[in-house]
């Protein structure tokens, strides 16, 4: 039901205080060998919320996520409807077959300087680079926490040991043989204030169980 590789992501240097909290609004761009897809996070403190948009920015999905309470919310807005999603923590979480290499490349993204962080697989014939910059978006390793419970998109970063506080700006998926699947790359950053409604189920829609 959800698709994304989201890669969150920085743009200042701050030090690991959750009261210095990133508050505002990242914008990213998914780009395949089959389509473009557009995603908005908005976040307030311990809430996030994911607005998915197909290649011509018509808004397919989104979703509210409650990091304090580990709650998630997919909401369809062209039907009008939401269902509670279910968390399972019956996941692989191990190291197994997962080589990590934090190599000492470094580049210059959106003027801030980037580490090259790498994680195979040979078994999934995939590997994944992560050009990360330490930051104030401290919520990061348990929002990939909470969505490995319902998918593996986020695998890859999670096996990184000693990642808090880093966020990928430009995350890079290829298989072993250097063939680009997929890359993510952070295209805007804005700071602001996020009213409270934002994280709301809007009066208008109907609970869907599944």
């Amino acid at each position: 039901m959800i698709n994304f590789l989201f890669a969150l992501f920085l743009f200042i240097t701050a030090p690991v205080n959750n009261s210095d909290s990133f508050e505002g609004k990242i914008k990213l761009v998914e780009e395949s060998n089959y389509n473009t897809t557009f995603y908005t996070y908005t976040i307030k403190n311990k809430q996030i919320r994911v607005d998915k948009f197909d290649q011509n920015h018509e808004i397919i999905q989104s979703m509210l996520v409650n990091l304090e309470n580990e709650q998630m919310i997919v909401l369809s807005p062209s039907k009008k409807l939401y269902t509670y999603q279910e968390l399972s923590r019956n996941l692989n979480t191990t190291n197994e077959n997962f080589e990590v290499i934090k190599t000492k490349n470094t580049r210059l993204l959106n003027g801030k300087k980037c580490y090259q962080w790498r994680v195979r697989n040979v078994e999934q014939n995939t590997e994944v680079t992560y050009w990360v910059s330490e930051s104030n978006f401290h919520f990061f390793n348990d929002f990939i926490k909470l969505l490995n419970c319902t998918e593996r998109t986020f695998t890859f970063f999670e096996k990184i040991p000693n990642s808090q506080g880093f966020f990928p700006m430009l995350t890079v998926e290829r298989t072993l043989l250097r063939k680009i699947k997929k890359q993510i790359s952070v295209i805007e950053i804005n700071h602001q204030k996020v009213n409270e409604t934002t994280f709301e189920i809007p009066n208008n829609f109907n609970e869907v169980e599944y």
